[in-house]
């Protein structure tokens, strides 16, 4: 891949007010799923209805996709949002299909289709793509085996602030899968990871015997400020 957008969260909000759906759509899932900022399910489903309301595919196939009101949820309407999104080269509807295919969610299960979808995405910069693509290369998931790619690519996503990204990169690190093992930069990665709400970080600290309490990112910290002026 070429480039990667950025995925902190400074980037993807100040994208958000901007306009920038794509970066809205991360901003969203962040507080979806607590990578960044505290979970709050409410300021997500704003966010994504707020994105479909404004034409975004991508965001309205989620919003099917948890029935956030005043969407119902329906798996069939999720795809469908998507596949008009892939028309228009949404890479969020890009990715999301691409997840759609990889497990089988309202499509038959397609795993080079989904491989090939996510490396569309990944063309476009979409991180999370980039970091899935990371994934097909190193199981062997509608590509060949080429686990030094799978390094290369996390690593993309991982510099752009991706915290699955890290922890996945970490994992490589740990086992020394496409690159050399390095214990010490696997540990360090699983902490940031961990400090970006990533459980399985965590996990995987406790496992190698690391006490270890994960701090809020600065970037909450920051907005947590902004918000209280």
């Amino acid at each position: 891949m070429n480039f990667c957008k950025p995925a902190d969260l400074i980037s993807v909000r100040d994208g958000y007010k901007e306009g920038d759906r794509v970066a809205g759509w991360i901003l969203g899932y962040y507080y979806q799923r607590g990578h960044y900022v505290e979970k709050a399910e409410k300021r997500a489903s704003s966010i994504f209805v707020d994105l479909a309301g404004k034409g975004h595919w991508g965001s309205r196939g989620w919003c099917h996709e948890y029935g956030y009101d005043p969407y119902e949820k329906s798996v069939e309407k999720e795809v469908e949002c998507y596949r008009k999104g892939v028309e228009e080269g949404d890479e969020v509807s890009l990715y999301n299909l691409g997840y759609c295919f990889h497990n089988g969610r309202g499509v038959d299960k397609n795993e080079k289709k989904a491989a090939s979808l996510f490396h569309r995405a990944a063309e476009k910069g979409y991180p999370a793509a980039i970091c899935m693509l990371g994934y097909c290369y190193k199981y062997g998931t509608g590509v060949e085996v080429d686990k030094k790619k799978a390094v290369q690519l996390y690593s993309q996503a991982a510099d752009k602030g991706h915290a699955t990204a890290i922890s996945n990169l970490a994992v490589c690190y740990e086992y020394g899968a496409g690159v050399e093992k390095d214990e010490e930069k696997a540990i360090d990665m699983y902490k940031k990871a961990a400090d970006l709400g990533i459980a399985f970080a965590l996990n995987s600290l406790k496992r190698l015997g690391i006490a270890y309490t994960p701090c809020p990112p600065k970037q909450e910290q920051q907005q947590q400020q902004e918000e209280e002026e």
